[in-house]
């Protein structure tokens, strides 16, 4: 090999060498990286994150009770000759019967045997007072009160948190709440109790309001037909795989109204052409669902200068009216009134009438 060769040979060396070291520390490196990456505590790490607190998770014994239990616990008697407390007598509550669940407590009072005693070193002494929680045969009317023999365990849910499907309807239509939106029927119910545990749903929908689930379906939906102004009950339960029913029937009260109210009648106004400002009078509307949240809700004007029924200036609950604006002298107006329901259906117009204020 001449000279020329062997130094070509040794640069070629030099270079793979060190190409091999750069792909290693590049390697290892990645390696470092990577490690850190996954778990920032690792030992690679210069800076690792500080640890977070350990939080202790301390349990109690003590429920805490969601209401109070009537209770009477007597003041001790006071002496009127000493001024000292005297020892309550171990005696009931008056009309107060004592009942398994009776409890005793004791009320701290200081208890002398003399007046001489009242002035050294006395102590408090508890002295029995009786305080009863009522119960069923209490001669004084109260009620029972619920009274865990196992302070951990839960009070009895009242009814609608029973209640385990949640019930909801079309946009637009609410529960209880008149709407002439929608005319069919459509629910759908979710829960959050396990599906697996439900065979199936029996539903209602009516005119009755403790119609009997008679529909059965597996499916957490349900549609009806186009009903007619009224109100409809719609009630489903979830049931078991043992046939039982889960919780109580859950309920949504279909509201459905389209129909008009009647057009008031006798729409006039007795007032002089002298006067700028006339008083209308008029025979009030029927609705439906007068009487109802959703029934008669007013009557809407209209006031102009041309001899049609346009666009509504006013409104009113009343039977009469007297414009905000005067009839200027020697102008003729109309005016024209129709009925409106709470929902927003609407009679025909009434009118127009006219009304001129003469030019004297």
């Amino acid at each position: 090999m001449d000279d020329h060769s062997r130094k070509n040979f040794t640069k070629s060396s030099i270079w793979n060498i060190g190409s091999t070291i750069l792909i290693a520390v590049g390697l290892v490196m990645g390696f470092v990286f990577i490690t850190i990456y996954t778990n920032p505590h690792s030992r690679f790490n210069p800076f690792p994150p500080s640890s977070s607190p350990t939080y202790i998770f301390v349990p109690t014994i003590t429920s805490s009770p969601r209401s109070l239990p009537d209770i009477w616990t007597p003041n001790p008697d006071i002496d009127e000759e000493t001024g000292l407390y005297v020892p309550y007598d171990y005696d009931i509550a008056p009309g107060m019967e004592i009942g398994p669940r009776t409890i005793i407590t004791n009320t701290p009072v200081m208890a002398f045997s003399s007046p001489e005693e009242a002035t050294g070193q006395n102590e408090i002494t508890e002295v029995p007072s009786p305080t009863p929680f009522p119960h069923p045969k209490s001669a004084t009317g109260l009620e029972a009160t619920f009274i865990p023999s196992n302070l951990m365990e839960p009070a009895p849910e009242e009814e609608p948190g029973n209640r385990i499907l949640s019930i909801t309807a079309p946009i637009g239509v609410f529960n209880n709440v008149w709407q002439n939106l929608q005319a069919i029927p459509s629910f759908s119910w979710s829960t959050e109790h396990p599906i697996d545990e439900i065979s199936h749903y029996l539903l209602y929908f009516g005119p009755k309001q403790n119609g009997q689930l008679k529909t059965r379906t597996t499916k957490a939906h349900y549609n009806d037909s186009a009903v007619d102004s009224g109100i409809y009950y719609f009630r489903v339960a979830a049931i078991a795989k043992d046939g039982k029913t889960i919780g109580v029937p859950s309920y949504f009260l279909f509201k459905y109204d389209d129909l008009n109210p009647t057009k008031p009648a006798n729409f006039s106004s007795s007032s002089p052409g002298d006067t700028d400002i006339p008083y209308f009078t008029w025979t009030g509307s029927m609705d439906a669902h007068s009487g109802m949240i959703g029934g008669l809700a007013g009557y809407s004007i209209y006031q102009g200068t041309e001899k049609k029924c346009g666009k509504p200036v006013a409104f009113t609950s009343d039977t009469h009216w007297t414009p905000v604006t005067p009839v200027e002298k020697g102008t003729t107006m109309y005016f024209c009134i129709r009925a409106m329901d709470a929902i927003g259906n609407e009679s025909e117009w009434v009118g127009p009438i006219r009304f001129t204020h003469e030019n004297n």
